[in-house]
């Protein structure tokens, strides 16, 4: 792991004004913080109310080592909501990161009315040529919470400053967190920091605000994005060098734990109106008359199967590779590969719901992008109607298959 090269003044500036954050939760910054413009400007949205709380220090940290090396047409703001506040950092590399903004209550960062506040200010305070965005929690990719419940499932947990030791809170669905961002500037790239959101029907429904979706399809690291290395790249623009950044930092034994390794990709959001009208008619072959094709030999990225809270994940690529004709399958998988430039995929990864490590048997016919695969079983966990839900129900065909 490299390390970046400032001064010790500075490095001690910039990591004591992180640790303010923990140290002083009561301090008010202005409630109008002055605007910064620069070139680009990345975002950091840290919802930490939940079992994740205890990764936001080491993060903090990382975060203010990989600000020291970017370039001075950058800026970075980084929202952070735990258990105690809600506050909008801002820095650069020549002065850290400081405090600019205390909210007066406890923000629920999953609650789609205070997500479009925050963000407004985000977008208010810190205008720039260029933004990305960055997400940082819990989710479950597409999967809703089941019907019973309050259908608020995909990204973040929020426990309302109740407890960090669970993760009952309230979460945000992909398709609202589509429509808040669609108020906003459009973004060259949305990395989620988090578990399972690379499913090709979350990246689909999220083209219209971003150029690039940055995430895993599997479980993710509980250290996530290696920042000191991550956020530098970002910086300049180059997210093949940021997921090869963390994806190598992890193959290589990086983070507190052993993990194994880690599954990454980056999908092309122009390209994928294309790979819808190619996925049509290999969806027809597959699910065609309510069909559920055979996936004992498909990679699932979560290890269990039929579980209540989530799908399997199953590798889109894998799927279609041992469904469909080895022709139709080969010429989808060309336009696939223009969709998902960049694919990153260890032979084996760290799984929580198992404790152990999970293996994925035939990377190169995998493509780092999840397809979820209706079932019957899944009716009563409200799930199947809610796949209606999603843009790419439609587009890829899935309306004329019975299911």
């Amino acid at each position: 792991m490299k390390h970046c090269s400032m001064s010790f003044l500075r490095l001690f500036v910039s990591l004591s004004l992180v640790l303010l954050f923990f140290a002083s939760c009561r301090d008010n910054g202005p409630d109008e913080p002055i605007v910064h413009r620069k070139k680009t400007t990345l975002f950091l949205y840290i919802a930490a109310e939940n079992t994740l709380g205890s990764f936001v220090s080491s993060d903090s940290l990382e975060i203010a080592k990989g600000l020291a090396t970017m370039p001075d047409s950058v800026q970075v703001a980084v929202f952070f909501d735990n258990l105690y506040s809600s506050k909008l950092f801002y820095g650069t590399s020549k002065q850290g990161l400081k405090a600019v903004k205390t909210y007066n209550h406890n923000v629920c960062s999953t609650d789609s009315t205070e997500m479009e506040a925050v963000l407004s200010d985000f977008f208010r305070f810190f205008p720039a040529e260029h933004y990305g965005i960055i997400f940082w929690s819990h989710a479950s990719g597409w999967v809703p919470q089941n019907r019973s419940a309050a259908p608020r499932r995909t990204f973040g947990i929020d426990n309302g400053a109740r407890s960090g030791s669970t993760d009952n809170g309230p979460q945000l669905a992909v398709p609202t967190l589509a429509r808040i961002l669609a108020h906003h500037p459009h973004t060259d790239f949305l990395f989620f920091d988090a578990c399972f959101m690379q499913c090709i029907e979350v990246a689909y429904q999220l083209r219209n605000v971003t150029d690039y979706v940055i995430a895993s399809p599997a479980e993710i690291p509980g250290d996530g994005a290696p920042y000191t290395l991550v956020l530098p790249a970002l910086a300049r623009g180059n997210i093949l060098e940021a997921i090869n950044s963390y994806y190598d930092y992890y193959v290589s034994g990086g983070g507190h734990s052993e993990y194994g390794g880690a599954i990454l990709s980056a999908v092309r959001t122009d390209k994928l109106e294309e790979l819808a009208r190619a996925t049509r008619p290999l969806v027809q072959e597959v699910f065609g008359g309510h069909q559920v094709p055979e996936i004992s030999s498909v990679q699932r990225y979560y290890p269990k199967v039929h579980s209540n809270t989530f799908s399997e994940y199953y590798d889109i690529v894998n799927l279609f590779y041992h469904n469909c004709s080895a022709e139709s399958f080969s010429t989808w998988r060309k336009t696939f590969e223009t969709a998902v430039p960049i694919q990153k995929i260890s032979t084996y990864w760290a799984s929580a719901a198992t404790y152990w490590l999970q293996q994925v048997t035939d990377p190169d016919n995998c493509g780092a992008v999840s397809q979820f695969v209706p079932d019957s079983y899944y009716d009563s966990k409200g799930w199947t109607q809610a796949y209606h839900d999603f843009d790419w129900y439609e587009a890829a065909g899935f309306d004329q298959t019975g299911w």
